[in-house]
């Protein structure tokens, strides 16, 4: 399957019979958040990818925040920005 540019292209490891994510994908997604504070980000399941200028790649994450009473855990659409020159960065998270 090509890649088109704007459109996503899902990734048929979704399916739940299928492999979990590659350690390729795993490594992009704890690369990209690094040195993040405030919050713990764990991946769950790889969605896909959308070719733009560079690539996004969406995830679906547990994101926890953890107060000074209580801990927070929240499920998270995070998406991941990749350029050209192989340089991540957090592009979106929205709670889902």
């Amino acid at each position: 399957m090509g890649e088109i540019v704007g459109g996503y292209v899902i990734d048929p490891a979704v399916n739940i019979n299928e492999k979990g994510m590659t350690k390729d994908q795993v490594s992009r997604f704890i690369t990209a958040f690094e040195g993040i504070v405030g919050a713990k980000y764990l991946p769950l399941m790889y969605i896909g990818s959308q070719l733009v200028a560079g690539h996004l790649y969406a995830y679906i994450a547990q994101r926890t925040f953890i107060h000074s009473q209580s801990v927070e855990v929240t499920l998270v659409k995070v998406v991941i920005y990749e350029s050209f020159d192989n340089e991540l960065a957090i592009h979106s998270i929205s709670e889902i």
